[in-house]
């Protein structure tokens, strides 16, 4: 509702047209609800047209009183604000309102288009998601069971590589243990009768006799040597020592032989002459079963102290008491050089004999003699190679 001013060109109230919808016509609340937002009429824009074409009317009246003209003025008004009252009034004329209806029933047919598309895509995509549902299942269903086999496959194969492992160690080690007899075997034809090789898992083989056999000298003996020289001159305290060696070599030779004897008669018993294959077979046996019992043999048992009884004997228990160690030592060098298949020889050399650098070396004094034996040269076997070189003290005085 809006009033004209005093004078203006309205005498009466306007009230707004309502917007209305044909009978029979269905369109959607939402359509109804947008078409009257769009078609509100503004009411002061309204006023203003109005007041436009009043005053447009006025100055039209004014000069056509005074030129008779106002031609300009119906055009402007005609082009302009007549268009624009007929849209805020909402006048329309029948193509417009024809055009109207057309663009409302594309719209609704849009709508219903665009529902029939929805529904059909919503019918497909419930569709789609009922068989992937399907899929899925029947997807975990198969994995579950794929799960089951690989897991069973597993355990076969793993029971199977370990029956193989198994296998293939207990072949391994029955190869290892083929291959050591072959190589023992080998080793043994090789060794037998021939000194010059020697088994080199062998701890007590002829070189490290030799190495023993050197510590001996540098440990013990010095040792000893101290002890003597307290009591006695230089020379007899090493006599002294070399003759408990040399005694030691021999009771290490007489029971090793002895031992040897009895362990072959043990192994044959009374043999016939004519059996000499079977006598070296047990001969064979017996070196070796006193090979293997050296260690026994020098660590108390009764060969052991007779040994030390008979050394008591020589050179008495006062002298064999300071020389304990180096006593102990010697027995165990002797004895095991002795169960040696040939055994090991000590070699040691009289006075006046001439030096021999490849056999000897020099104590304290050089010459082209020698004065007395110091330690004695060890070889292989009796006119074997050497082993170790012997030490003796020189002299230039050739002893008749």
């Amino acid at each position: 509702m809006a009033k004209s001013k005093k004078g203006g060109f309205f005498s009466r109230s306007f009230s707004l047209p309502n917007s209305r919808v044909r009978k029979g016509q269905r369109i959607e609340r939402n359509i109804e609800e947008r078409q009257e937002e769009e078609e509100e009429i503004d009411e002061k824009e309204l006023h203003n047209v109005l007041r436009m074409i009043k005053t447009l009317a006025v100055n039209a009246k004014k000069d056509f009183k005074k030129k008779k003209v106002y031609r300009y003025y119906c055009e402007e008004m005609i082009d302009r604000w007549i268009p624009d009252l007929k849209r805020l009034l909402r006048i329309r004329s029948r193509e417009e309102r024809r055009h109207r209806e057309e663009a409302d029933a594309q719209r609704e047919n849009d709508r219903r288009e665009t529902q029939r598309e929805l529904r059909n895509f919503s019918k497909g995509y419930d569709n789609k998601r009922n068989r992937t549902d399907e899929v899925a299942a029947l997807k975990n269903k198969h994995e579950d069971e794929l799960v089951r086999q690989k897991k069973e496959h597993d355990d076969v194969m793993t029971a199977m590589k370990r029956e193989h492992q198994r296998e293939v160690d207990r072949l391994q080690a029955e190869k290892e243990k083929l291959l050591t007899r072959l190589s023992q075997t080998a080793g043994d034809k090789l060794r037998e009768n021939n000194p010059n090789f020697s088994d080199l898992s062998d701890p007590y083989r002829p070189t490290k006799l030799s190495e023993m056999f050197s510590e001996l000298y540098d440990n013990q003996w010095t040792d000893a040597m101290e002890i003597l020289e307290a009591d006695r001159q230089e020379k007899r305290a090493v006599e002294t020592l070399l003759n408990i060696l040399m005694k030691c070599f021999e009771l290490c030779q007489e029971s090793s032989e002895s031992q040897l004897s009895s362990l072959r008669d043990a192994c044959c018993g009374s043999l016939k002459k004519d059996k000499d294959n079977l006598v070296k077979s047990a001969t064979k046996k017996a070196n070796e079963m006193r090979r293997e019992m050296a260690t026994w043999t020098i660590n108390g048992s009764s060969i052991y102290h007779a040994l030390w009884e008979k050394l008591e004997e020589s050179f008495g228990k006062d002298d064999v008491e300071k020389c304990k160690l180096y006593i102990q030592k010697c027995v165990q060098c002797c004895w095991l050089m002795c169960v040696q298949d040939p055994a090991l020889q000590l070699t040691v050399w009289t006075i006046g004999t001439k030096m021999d650098g490849y056999n000897m070396k020099s104590f304290t004094k050089n010459g082209q003699y020698v004065d007395f034996s110091v330690w004695p040269a060890l070889y292989l076997h009796k006119n074997g190679p050497l082993l170790s070189k012997g030490i003796v003290q020189g002299t230039n005085q050739a002893t008749v």
